[in-house]
C-alpha cells in the first residue's frame, strides 16, 4: 500500500514516516501543497496522510481537486479540539479525522480500519516500533533502546515514552497525557505523571538532573525535544 503524508510540520513528517516504513508501507512525504500535488500524481497513493498547516494552499480544496483525478483515502491530522472542526472536515469529504496528541497503534488502528472499510485489504499488522532520533522504543516488550543500551519500561512508562515520541517537539498537556496514558480513564493525576517522566528521565537522560529529550512545559505538560537534520528527511 503506498502513502503519502503531507504536513509543513517536518518533525511529524519523519516521525510518522519512521514508523509506517517499519510496518511496511510503501511511504511518500511532502511539505507543501506543490510538493503534494507532484507526488500524488506520480505516485498515486491509496491514502493521504494530511497535516492541516499547509501554508501555500487549501489542503482540502487540493484533496478534492486531486481526487477527480486519481481517488484515494485522505486521513486528517489536526489540532483543532473544536467539534465543530472535525464536523467541518468530515463533511468536506475526507474520510477519517485524528485529534493530536495520539498513540502509534491509534494511527495504525485508523489507516487498517479505512482499509478494510473501504478497499476490502487485508490490512498491515501494526508495528511495535518507533524511533525518533537515537530513542528507538519496542512496545511490544517494553524495551527502549539508547546509545547502545537496551533499557527495561513498565508498560506505564512505554505508553507515556509512545505518545511524546510519535509527537515529537509538540507539547503534550499533563491532561492529554493522563487521558491517553490511562485509556481515556480519570485514574491518573499530575503527580502519577511527574514520578513516571521522573523514571524515564532515569532510564534514558544521559543526565536526568539536566534532560536533554523529555523536557518540562511549566504549568503545560511535556514534551520529547528532537533535533532533526535537514539531510535526514530529504527524499
Amino acid at each position: 500500500m503506498k502513502l503519502l503524508i503531507v504536513d509543513s510540520d517536518r518533525y511529524m513528517v519523519e516521525m510518522l514516516n519512521s514508523l509506517l516504513k517499519v510496518v511496511g508501507y510503501e511511504v511518500y512525504r511532502a511539505y507543501t501543497g506543490e510538493q503534494a500535488r507532484t507526488k500524488w500524481k506520480e505516485h498515486l497513493p491509496d491514502l493521504v496522510i494530511l497535516g492541516n498547516t499547509l501554508q501555500d494552499i487549501d489542503s482540502l480544496v487540493m484533496c478534492r481537486t486531486l481526487q477527480r483525478e486519481h481517488d484515494a483515502l485522505v486521513l486528517v491530522i489536526a489540532e483543532e479540539q473544536d467539534v465543530h472542526d472535525e464536523v467541518r472536515y468530515l463533511e468536506s469529504g475526507i474520510d477519517d479525522y485524528l485529534r493530536k496528541p495520539f498513540f502509534p497503534d491509534q494511527l495504525l488502528a485508523r489507516i487498517s480500519a479505512l482499509f478494510r472499510r473501504t478497499r476490502s485489504t487485508i490490512a498491515q499488522r501494526p508495528s511495535s516500533l518507533i524511533s525518533v532520533g537515537p530513542i528507538c522504543l519496542d512496545l511490544s516488550h517494553n524495551k527502549v533502546k539508547i546509545r547502545g543500551k537496551t533499557v527495561q519500561l513498565t508498560p506505564m512508562e512505554g505508553k507515556m515514552l509512545s505518545l511524546l515520541a510519535l509527537n515529537a517537539n509538540a507539547v503534550c498537556t499533563t491532561q492529554q497525557i493522563v487521558t491517553r496514558a490511562w485509556d481515556f480513564g480519570d485514574m491518573g493525576t499530575a503527580g502519577l505523571i511527574k514520578t513516571h517522566i521522573y523514571h524515564l528521565r532515569q532510564k534514558i537522560e544521559p543526565d536526568p538532573a539536566n534532560p536533554r529529550y523529555i523536557l518540562t512545559v511549566p504549568g503545560i505538560g511535556y514534551t520529547l525535544a528532537y533535533q532533526v537534520h535537514e539531510e535526514s528527511i530529504a527524499d
